[in-house]
C-alpha cells in the first residue's frame, strides 16, 4: 500500500518507475537506486514496489554514497539506474554522478552504453532544465536516458491513502522525454530537441497511452554527416600513422595525417556517414610522453571522440578510456642470428660420419694387413710390392683414390683379395664424390638456436631497448634473472643490431613488424638475400594490440568496433601491409630469386673451387716429389756404380782363388788327434 507521507505525483511516479523497470530493466543486472536525502521516501516506496519481485539486484545509495562502503566494484557496467531528484536540480545530479562514480579520487565506476538511466522526479521539469540534464548525461556518453516528470504543472497537495484515486483527473500525466542524437549534421550530438516518448496516466492504478518502446535505438548505422572528431598522432610510421606536409595552391604548408590507421579510420567513417575532423594532439599526448590527462579533459569537453596512433593495450590502464577491438597484433619477440655456412673445406669431413670414417681407417688398415699376409705366405713367386706393410697400404691408397698401382699381384688369393678391395673402393668412392659435389654446390648450414632454452643455455648476450623496461617488471623471475645478468652494454639499437647480424653475438629483442619491413629493404639480408636475424617461434614477450580509443561508454564505440571486426576478418589491414612489403621489394632491387628445389641449380667455377685447391695441392706435391728426385739422382747413380764396382772385383777375386788354390784331386786330411 502507498505510504501516507506520498502525495498523489509521488505514488504514480513510484508506479511508473516500477513499470518501466519490470520493462526495460534486465533481472541479470544491477538495479542503482539513487535518491538526495530530501527525497528518501520515494525512494523507500520504490524500493519496497521493487522488492516485492525481487529479481533485481538492487544497490541502494543516498546522496550518491554507496551504503556498503569501499563495495561498488561489483556494480554492473551495463546496469540500470533510476535516479531521484524532486525538482531536476542539475547540481545535485552531478553530485550523485560523480560520487557514484568516484571513491575519494579513485575511479570506481563507469558506464556502457547499454546502460539504462532513468531521471524522475514528482514536480515539473522546466524545458531547460531537461535540457541541462540530458546534455549533462551525454558527457559521460548516456545516451540511453529517459526523464520522467509532470508534463504540465500540478498544484502541490499532499494526498492520503484515503482519497479515492479513481476520481482524479485523468487529465494530469507523467511525461517520458528524451532525445536523439546524430539527428542531422548541424544537431550531432548537442541537446535541442526533446521529445515526449510516452505518457503516465495519473488515474486508478495508472497506465501508459502509447505503450511505446521507452528505450529505442537512438545510434543508427548512418550519422547524416556528423563529425568525428580524432585526435591522430603522429609515430612516423606508414604502417600506424605519421604526419604529411604538402603545400596547397595558396603556396601554404598544409599537415595531412596519413598511414594505415587512418586509412582504416577513413574506411570506417565512410560506413558509418560521418566526416573525418582532425583534432590537434593535446599536450603530453605525443608518442614520446603518451599522457591522457589532457586527452580525457577534451574528450569530456566534446573536443575529440577518438584517438589513434600506436595505441596499444597499455592504453587501458586508465579506466576513463575505452578501445575499440585490436585491427593488428605487434609481436615483439627474441630474434637469434641465423645459422652460418659451413666451410667449404670442413664439408669434406662433413660427407661421412665419425663411425664411418672410423670404419674406412679400419678397413684401409685391414686391407693393408691382409694383403701384405697373403703376399708374403702364399706363394714365394708374388711380386716384392706386396710382401711389405708399406708398399701394401701404398697400393691400398692408390685404389681407393682411382690410381693405378705400379704392378698387379699374381696369385689367385691375392688377386682375388684385391678385385674385393677394388669394388669396395668403387662404391666408396662414387658414393664420396656424389656428396662431394653436392657439398661443394651448398655446403649448408650450422644448426641455429631454436627456442628459449636453448638462447638461456647458449649463454649469449642479449640485449632490448630501454623503451621495453616495462615488459620485464613482471614475469618469471628466474628469465628476468638470466636477461638481467645476460644484458648487453650497447650504445644504440642500430649498433647491436649490426652486432647480431655481422658478429653473431647478440640477440636481440625485434618487432616482428620491423623485422619484415627490414627483410623487405634488404637491411637484414645477407649478399644472397639469406637472412642474418632468425626469430624464435616461442621468444614472443610481448603482444602490443593496435586498436583505437574512445571514452568510456561511449555509444558509438560498439559501432565502431562492428566495422572494424568486419575489416579484420577480411584482411584489409593485413593486406595494406604486404602489398607495401611487396612494393618495398621491387624498389630496393636487392632481393634475389631463389630457385625452388625441382629446378636447375647454378654450379660454376666458384663452387670447384674446393675441388681446384686441392688439384692445385697435388700438382706442388708432385713438383716437390719430381724436384726431389731430379736433385738426388746424381747420388743415387754414383752408389749404384760403387756397388756395382765392388761387386765386379769381388767376382774377379773369387775366380782367381778358385782356379789357384782348391786342389784337382782330393787329400785325406788327418786332423791332431784323429785316429787313421
Amino acid at each position: 500500500m502507498p505510504s501516507t507521507s506520498l502525495n498523489l505525483q509521488e505514488i504514480h511516479l513510484v508506479r511508473c518507475l516500477r513499470d518501466i523497470s519490470y520493462r526495460y530493466f534486465s533481472p541479470a543486472r544491477t538495479l542503482v537506486i539513487s535518491s538526495p536525502t530530501t527525497y528518501t521516501d520515494v525512494q523507500q516506496e520504490l524500493i519496497a514496489e521493487i522488492h516485492r519481485t525481487a529479481i533485481w539486484s538492487v544497490v541502494v545509495t543516498v546522496d550518491g554514497k554507496i551504503t556498503i562502503a569501499g563495495r561498488s566494484d561489483f556494480i554492473d557496467r551495463v546496469g540500470s539506474y533510476i535516479i531521484l531528484t524532486p525538482d531536476g536540480n542539475i547540481k545535485s545530479l552531478e553530485a550523485e554522478i560523480n560520487a557514484s562514480a568516484l571513491e575519494g579520487t579513485k575511479l570506481t565506476r563507469l558506464w556502457k552504453s547499454e546502460a539504462r538511466f532513468v531521471v524522475a522526479g514528482a514536480n515539473e521539469f522546466k524545458m531547460s532544465k531537461q535540457t541541462d540534464i540530458l546534455d549533462y548525461l551525454s558527457k559521460f556518453g548516456i545516451y540511453n536516458c529517459i526523464i520522467v516528470s509532470p508534463e504540465h504543472y500540478i498544484l502541490e497537495e499532499v494526498y492520503s491513502r484515503q482519497i479515492n484515486i479513481n476520481d482524479v483527473d485523468t487529465g494530469m500525466k507523467l511525461g517520458v522525454y528524451t532525445w536523439f542524437p546524430y539527428q542531422s549534421s548541424d544537431r550531432c550530438t548537442d541537446v535541442n530537441d526533446i521529445t515526449l516518448l510516452d505518457s503516465w496516466v495519473i488515474s486508478a492504478q495508472g497506465h501508459f497511452t502509447k505503450n511505446t518502446d521507452l528505450f529505442p535505438r537512438k545510434i543508427t548505422n548512418s550519422l547524416n554527416g556528423c563529425p568525428m572528431k580524432a585526435v591522430v598522432r603522429n609515430s612516423d610510421w606508414i604502417y600506424t600513422t605519421y604526419y604529411d606536409n604538402d603545400t596547397n595552391s595558396n603556396a601554404s604548408v598544409v599537415t595531412l595525417v596519413s598511414g594505415f590507421e587512418t586509412d582504416l579510420l577513413m574506411m570506417v567513417l565512410k560506413e558509418m556517414n560521418m566526416t573525418f575532423v582532425h583534432i590537434p594532439t593535446p599536450e603530453g599526448f605525443e608518442i614520446e610522453e603518451s599522457l591522457t590527462d589532457n586527452l580525457i579533459r577534451a574528450m569530456f569537453a566534446r573536443e575529440a571522440f577518438i584517438a589513434l596512433g600506436l595505441l596499444g593495450t597499455h592504453i587501458l590502464v586508465n579506466p576513463f578510456l575505452d578501445s575499440t577491438n585490436s585491427y593488428y597484433i605487434i609481436s615483439f619477440r627474441w630474434y637469434v642470428p641465423c645459422s652460418v655456412k659451413y666451410p667449404r673445406w670442413s664439408s669434406i669431413f662433413r660427407i661421412l660420419s665419425v663411425e664411418l670414417w672410423l670404419v674406412l681407417i679400419i678397413s684401409i688398415v685391414n686391407a693393408g694387413i691382409s694383403i701384405t699376409y697373403v703376399g708374403r705366405y702364399s706363394c714365394t713367386s708374388e711380386w716384392q710390392g706386396y710382401k711389405t706393410l708399406t708398399s701394401s697400404f701404398t697400393n691400398v691408397w692408390a685404389v681407393i683414390l682411382g690410381v693405378s698401382v705400379s704392378t698387379m699381384p699374381r696369385t689367385p688369393s691375392l688377386r682375388s683379395l684385391f678385385l674385393g678391395w677394388v669394388c669396395f673402393s668403387l662404391a666408396f668412392s662414387t658414393v664420396f664424390q656424389a656428396f662431394l659435389t653436392i657439398f661443394l654446390i651448398d655446403s649448408g648450414y650450422k644448426t641455429p638456436i631454436q627456442n628459449m632454452d636453448e638462447l638461456f643455455g647458449s649463454g649469449i648476450k642479449l640485449y632490448y631497448p630501454p623503451d621495453f623496461d616495462f615488459i620485464f617488471e613482471n614475469g618469471d623471475d628466474t628469465e628476468i634473472s638470466i636477461i638481467q645478468t645476460n644484458l648487453a652494454n650497447c650504445p644504440s639499437y642500430e649498433v647491436c643490431l649490426d652486432w647480431a647480424m655481422y658478429h653473431k653475438n647478440i640477440s636481440i629483442l625485434f618487432a616482428d613488424l620491423d623485422a619484415e619491413y627490414y627483410s623487405a629493404d634488404n637491411l637484414i639480408l645477407g649478399e644472397s638475400s639469406e637472412p642474418l636475424l632468425c626469430r624464435l617461434e616461442d621468444g614472443i614477450v610481448y603482444n602490443n594490440f593496435l586498436r583505437m580509443v574512445m571514452l568510456n561508454g561511449d555509444p558509438l564505440l560498439g559501432r565502431v568496433s562492428e566495422i572494424i571486426d568486419r575489416l579484420f576478418e577480411a584482411g584489409i589491414y593485413n593486406f595494406w601491409i604486404s602489398l607495401d612489403m611487396h612494393m618495398i621489394k621491387f624498389a630496393s632491387r636487392k632481393i634475389a630469386i631463389v630457385n625452388p628445389l625441382d629446378e636447375y641449380y647454378s654450379f660454376n667455377l666458384y663452387h670447384m673451387q674446393p675441388a681446384f685447391y686441392l688439384l692445385l695441392k697435388g700438382w706442388c706435391l708432385s713438383s716437390l716429389c719430381f724436384l726431389f728426385e731430379f736433385l738426388f739422382k746424381p747420388i743415387k747413380q754414383k752408389e749404384v756404380k760403387l756397388i756395382m764396382g765392388g761387386t765386379k772385383l769381388n767376382f774377379e777375386l773369387h775366380q782367381y782363388l778358385h782356379r789357384t788354390t782348391l786342389p784337382t784331386t782330393r787329400y785325406r786330411v788327418h786332423l791332431p788327434g784323429s785316429i787313421e
